[in-house]
C-alpha cells in the first residue's frame, strides 16, 4: 500500500512509457469490442431464444469488462503490492454484484440434486402457476397455465423465474407422484336454516358429483391416489363440515379432482350444491352494498 501511495503522488513521470501503456490500453479496449461483437454473433447462430441470448450475452460483457480492469490496472500500476490491493478491491466490488448470479447457481445444483420439480410438471411459486419446460444456470422458465372456462389452460405466456426463488418462496408441485390434488369449495347458509338438512344435501349432491367425475380418470392412478390417502388416514370420498359465522353456516366439501381441472370441478360442484339448496328452500344470507356520497 505503501509503495501504491508513493507512485500515485510521485511527480516523475515518463511520458514515453506513459503514452505506449495508454496506447496498449487502447488496443485491448477495441480487441474487447470486437470480441464481444464476435461473441454476440456466435451466441445469435447458436440459439434463437431471446432471453437466453441476452443472458449469455450479458455474461460475456460482464466478463470482459472484468478482464479489462485487471488488464488496466496491471498496465498502470505495476507494484505488485498496489496491483493486488486494486485487483482485491474490484474482485470484491464484482462479487457485490453477482451475488444474485452465485445464489441462482448454487440453486439450480439444488434443484438437479433434491428434484424438488422436473420437467413437464406443474408448479406455482411466488403466485404463479405454469408448466416447466426448461431450467438452466440462472433461470427455469414456465409456460403460465390459468383457471379458464374448461380446465387449467395453457394461456400463451412465458415466465423466466430466477433459480433463487426456490429459497425465497414455497413450490407447490401440481402433479409430483399423482396428477389428484385435494380441493374445497364452501357455501354460507343463513342462521336459520337447517344445519342438518344442509349436511345431507350438501352430501348427496357431491358424492354424485365426485362420482361423474372420477369415473373418466384412469383407474389405476386413482387406486394409487386413493391409496396413498389411506396410508395418511385420509379419505378420498367427500368428506363435510358445518362451521359457524356471524351471518350463517359455511357448509364445507372436500374431495379430490385431476390437478387440471381444478377450476372446473369446483365450480360444478358449488353450482350443483347451490341449486340442490335453493329446490330445498334452504336460503343463503343476501349481501348489500352501501355507497356512501
Amino acid at each position: 500500500m505503501k509503495d501504491f501511495m508513493v507512485y500515485i503522488s510521485s511527480d516523475e513521470v515518463d511520458t514515453a512509457l506513459l503514452l505506449k501503456k495508454t496506447l496498449l490500453v487502447v488496443i485491448i479496449i477495441a480487441i474487447s469490442i470486437l470480441l464481444s461483437r464476435l461473441t454476440q454473433w456466435l451466441v445469435r447462430k447458436w440459439t434463437d431464444e431471446e432471453i437466453r441470448t441476452a443472458r449469455y450475452i450479458r455474461v460475456i460483457r460482464t466478463l470482459l469488462i472484468l478482464i479489462n480492469i485487471i488488464l488496466i490496472l496491471k498496465i498502470y500500476f505495476s507494484q505488485g503490492r498496489a496491483f493486488s490491493i486494486m485487483v482485491t478491491l474490484v474482485l470484491a466490488f464484482f462479487a457485490l454484484a453477482v451475488k444474485d448470479l452465485i445464489v441462482d447457481i448454487v440453486a439450480y445444483f439444488y434443484i438437479m440434486i433434491r428434484k424438488p420439480f422436473a420437467i413437464g410438471q406443474v408448479i406455482e411459486i411466488n403466485h404463479v402457476i405454469g408448466e416447466l419446460v426448461d431450467i438452466d444456470f440462472l433461470q427455469f422458465n414456465l409456460s403460465e397455465m390459468g383457471d379458464l372456462t374448461t380446465a387449467m389452460t395453457h394461456t400463451g405466456r412465458y415466465i423466466s423465474i430466477p433459480n433463487r426463488f426456490i429459497f425465497e418462496h414455497p413450490v407447490f408441485n401440481y402433479n409430483f407422484n399423482d396428477p389428484f390434488v385435494m380441493v374445497d369449495i364452501s357455501i354460507t347458509i343463513t342462521l336459520d336454516s337447517d344445519r342438518d338438512q344442509a349436511l345431507r344435501i350438501a352430501g348427496k349432491t357431491a358424492y354424485e358429483k365426485y362420482e361423474s367425475m372420477i369415473e373418466k380418470y384412469d383407474p389405476e392412478a386413482v387406486e394409487h391416489f386413493l391409496n396413498k390417502l389411506d396410508s395418511h388416514d385420509e379419505r378420498g370420498k367427500p368428506t363435510l363440515r358445518a362451521e359457524l359465522t356471524n351471518i350463517g353456516f359455511n357448509i364445507y366439501v372436500q374431495f379430490f379432482t385431476a390437478y387440471d381441472e381444478m377450476g372446473k370441478n369446483k365450480m360444478i360442484m358449488r353450482n350443483a350444491i347451490y341449486d340442490a339448496f335453493n329446490q330445498a328452500g334452504i336460503k343463503l344470507p343476501q349481501t348489500y352494498s352501501i355507497q356512501l356520497d
